[in-house]
C-alpha cells in the first residue's frame, strides 16, 4: 500500500459553499510505512489567475508578450501534526485522520474556470520533510457568491429593448435600412428560467435576411496587470435558437425562447476576471456584409426577481421576499431560501471539461482530484427538483493510528 490521501467535506458531497460559511471537513491519510515529516500542513488557498500570450509580427520582427494577472482573496496554513520549526516526528503505518474547520472570509468572488484564467479555491495536504522534497495531496471545492437580484439596481426589473438600423453599400448605391429590434421582460434572471425575447424586423432594403439567430451570451474578460493593463474578452454561446428570417421589403414579428442552463452569476467585482451576460439577436444576410445584430445586457442572479419560470412582460415582479446571506450552514441545499422557491440544485456547466488543478511547475505527488466548479439551477413550474445524492458511506478504520486533531484558523484576507 503505497502513500494515498482523501478530503471529505462534511454533509457537503459537492464541496458547494457561500462566502462567509464554515468550510469543514477531515483528511485521511494512509501510509504504508514509517514516515518521518517536519509536519502535516493544511493549506487552504484562493485566487483569481489570468494567463495568456500574444504574438505580432513576422520574421526578425515577431514578438511575443505574456500577460498576467492575479487577485489573492485566502491564505490558510495550520498544522495537523508537527511544525516547520519543531523537532521532526514520526508517523506510523496505517491511517490517520485529522479533523479541520475555517470559517470562509465574505469577499470571496465565485469560482470560474475559463479559458486564460480561473477563480479557483484548493484544499492541500502537505507532508513537509527538510531533507526530501515534501508530497501533498489537493482538491478544490467552489465557492458561489449571492447575486440577489432584488438588491440590484431597478433597472433590471424593467424591461429592456435595443434597436439596430443597418444598411448596405455607400454613396450612391447606399440601401435603405434593415431595422431589427429585439426586446426583454425583465433583465434579470437566474439559471433554470426561460428568457422570453420578442422581435421585430422591418427589412426596406433589397437583401433578404435569410434567418434569425438569437443567443445567450457569456462573455469572460480577462484584465492583466502585467506587463500592463490590457484586456481579452471570450464570448461563448451558452444557448441558441434560429428561424427563418424574412425576404426584402417586408415586415415580421418573432417571440424566442432561451433556456438558462447552469452558470456562475454576473461577477464585476474581480479585479482579473469578470463575467457578465447578454441575450444576442442576428440576421443572417448573404454574401460578403456585416450582419446586423443587437446585444442587450443582463444579470445573471440566484435569487429570481419573480417565482416564474417563464418570466414575460405581463409577468408579476419583485415578488421573492430577499435573502439574507448565509453564514453558518455548511450544505448548500441547506441555505435559508425563501420558502416560496422551488429548492435548488447544483449542477456543472454542459459539457464542461474537467480540470486538472495544478499549478505550474506544481507536484502533488500523492495526487490531486480533477474539479468541475456547479452552480445552482432551479426547478421551474410542476417538475421536481433532484436533491442532492447523499455523501457515501464512509469506511471508519477499525484502528486510527495516532489520531491527532487539527483545527484551521481563519484565513487572513490578503
Amino acid at each position: 500500500m503505497s502513500t494515498s490521501c482523501e478530503i471529505r467535506f462534511d454533509e457537503n458531497p459537492y464541496g458547494v459553499y457561500f462566502p462567509g460559511q464554515n468550510l469543514s471537513g477531515s483528511v485521511e491519510l494512509r501510509l504504508a510505512e514509517v514516515t518521518k515529516v517536519k509536519g502535516v500542513a493544511l493549506q487552504i488557498n484562493g485566487a483569481a489567475e489570468v494567463k495568456w500570450s500574444e504574438t505580432t509580427g513576422a520574421g526578425k520582427n515577431r514578438r511575443t508578450i505574456h500577460y498576467s494577472g492575479r487577485q489573492d482573496y485566502m491564505h490558510s496554513t495550520t498544522y495537523l501534526a508537527g511544525s516547520r520549526e519543531g523537532n521532526s516526528i514520526e508517523l506510523l503505518p496505517g491511517i490517520h485522520t485529522y479533523r479541520f474547520s475555517c470559517m470562509l472570509p465574505p469577499n470571496l468572488v465565485t469560482s470560474v474556470e475559463a479559458k486564460h484564467g480561473h477563480v479557483r479555491y484548493t484544499v492541500k495536504v502537505v507532508l513537509e520533510r527538510s531533507w526530501k522534497i515534501d508530497q501533498s495531496y489537493k482538491v478544490a471545492f467552489t465557492v458561489l457568491r449571492h447575486v440577489d437580484l432584488n438588491l440590484e439596481n431597478y433597472e433590471v426589473r424593467l424591461p429592456m429593448q435595443m434597436d439596430k438600423a443597418k444598411t448596405f453599400c455607400c454613396g450612391p448605391c447606399k440601401s435603405a435600412p434593415m431595422y431589427i429590434s429585439a426586446q426583454v421582460p425583465i433583465s434579470g434572471y437566474v439559471p433554470g428560467q426561460t428568457v422570453v425575447v420578442k422581435i421585430e424586423v422591418n427589412n426596406e432594403s433589397n437583401k433578404t435576411m435569410e434567418e434569425i439567430s438569437t443567443k445567450l451570451l457569456q462573455v469572460v474578460s480577462f484584465i492583466s496587470q502585467r506587463p500592463y493593463t490590457k484586456i481579452r474578452e471570450i464570448p461563448t454561446i451558452l444557448a441558441e435558437v434560429r428561424c427563418a428570417g424574412i425576404g426584402k421589403h417586408s415586415k415580421a414579428s418573432y417571440e424566442q425562447q432561451l433556456q438558462i442552463p447552469p452558470m456562475p452569476p454576473s461577477s464585476r467585482s474581480c479585479q482579473v476576471l469578470t463575467i457578465n451576460y447578454y441575450v444576442e439577436v442576428e440576421g443572417k444576410v448573404p454574401g460578403p456584409v456585416i450582419n446586423p445584430k443587437v446585444r442587450i445586457p443582463i444579470t445573471m442572479g440566484t435569487i429570481p426577481l419573480s417565482l416564474d419560470g417563464r418570466p414575460t412582460f405581463e409577468s408579476p415582479i419583485n415578488v421573492a421576499p430577499i435573502l439574507e446571506q448565509p453564514t453558518t450552514s455548511a450544505e448548500p441545499s441547506a441555505t435559508p431560501f425563501p420558502p416560496e422557491l422551488p429548492p435548488p440544485t447544483y449542477e456543472e456547466v454542459v459539457n464542461a471539461a474537467r480540470t486538472n488543478i495544478q499549478d505550474e511547475g506544481e507536484t502533488n505527488e500523492i495526487g490531486w482530484r480533477d474539479y468541475t466548479p456547479r452552480y445552482m439551477v432551479y426547478q421551474f413550474g410542476d417538475v421536481p427538483a433532484t436533491a442532492p445524492p447523499a455523501l457515501e458511506q464512509q469506511h471508519q478504520p477499525e484502528e486510527v493510528v495516532q489520531p491527532v486533531s487539527g483545527v484551521v484558523k481563519s484565513p487572513v484576507d490578503d
